[in-house]
């Protein structure tokens, strides 16, 4: 396996970060740190926040010119979620563990001046484009307090994967960033089976679901779009009171709010969560 120190952002592409910056700190909290300026031949200029109680960052990166690969993926599937950073303690021997099982580190090893960087394409692993690196530099002395938005945002619990084959992800997951089973399960009346991996160093865990029918909803994401990153699922203090602050806003929750033996909770649809569907759901009250 790779040497995973930590996961270091989510990332979403989206036509205009600066709204989106917004609409994410007014909702869920998610606290501005800095913006990275267009440099000379780069694809994308964006931002990035911090997330309250995961200890990670939200990146949201915007194309810099029509013809960057980031335009290509928002014509093709909408703004949306677009790859995940994970800190590695050595980005020569990621490359060549990667290599050694049988994958190409995509582009090679590049040199931002910020970080010394690597991907794994989506194709390689099942749905998800990753990128692996080392920071060069210390990590900038920022606020990295955030709150929690209008939803009161307590963290983020796990990002879910759409799969085609949830045996071969967990195989990935496992032999490639040495992610651990920590449960599965079949859900009979939505129609997918479910697991859930704890990642090296990190708070986050990543969800894996694989349709177990052809009406599932998993099966429509992956037919209408591909294999990929789903959602972000958040704990937020109170779902009812996160509803009745969303209505304010004049969002209505998507689907309303499900009890269904899991958690209570709710959905931020993508046409209000700026291309990203955020489930939000509170712990059981004692």
């Amino acid at each position: 396996m790779i040497p995973v120190k930590r996961i270091d952002h989510i990332s979403m592409g989206h036509h205009d970060y600066k709204e989106q910056q917004a609409r994410l700190e007014r909702l869920l909290g998610f606290e501005p740190l800095y913006e990275f300026p267009v440099r000379e031949g780069a694809e994308f200029t964006g931002c990035t926040s911090q997330v309250r109680g995961t200890e990670i960052e939200f990146e949201i990166i915007q194309p810099a010119h029509p013809k960057s690969f980031l335009q290509r993926f928002i014509d093709e599937q909408g703004p949306g979620l677009h790859h995940i950073a994970v800190e590695t303690h050595d980005i020569e021997e990621t490359a060549a563990e990667l290599e050694r099982q049988g994958i190409r580190p995509f582009g090679g090893i590049e040199d931002d001046g910020d970080w010394r960087f690597t991907f794994i394409h989506p194709k390689e692993s099942g749905g998800v484009l990753w990128q692996p690196f080392v920071p060069k530099n210390p990590p900038r002395d920022l606020d990295r307090s955030a709150g929690g938005g209008i939803v009161d945002l307590v963290r983020v619990d796990h990002v879910s994967l759409a799969a085609k084959d949830i045996e071969w992800q967990i195989d990935f997951q496992s032999r490639v960033l040495g992610c651990e089973l920590e449960n599965r399960w079949e859900d009979d009346e939505l129609g997918y089976y479910g697991a859930i991996m704890t990642i090296p160093g990190s708070k986050l865990q990543f969800e894996v679901m694989q349709p177990s029918r052809p009406d599932s909803f998993v099966q429509r994401f992956i037919d209408e779009r591909r294999p990929g990153l789903h959602h972000i699922c958040c704990e937020v203090g109170d779902v009812d009171r996160a509803v009745e602050a969303l209505r304010a806003e004049g969002i209505e929750p998507h689907g309303g709010v499900v009890e269904n033996g899991w958690r209570k909770h709710t959905f931020i649809h993508p046409r209000d969560g700026g291309g990203v569907l955020f489930q939000l759901f509170e712990e059981p009250k004692e």
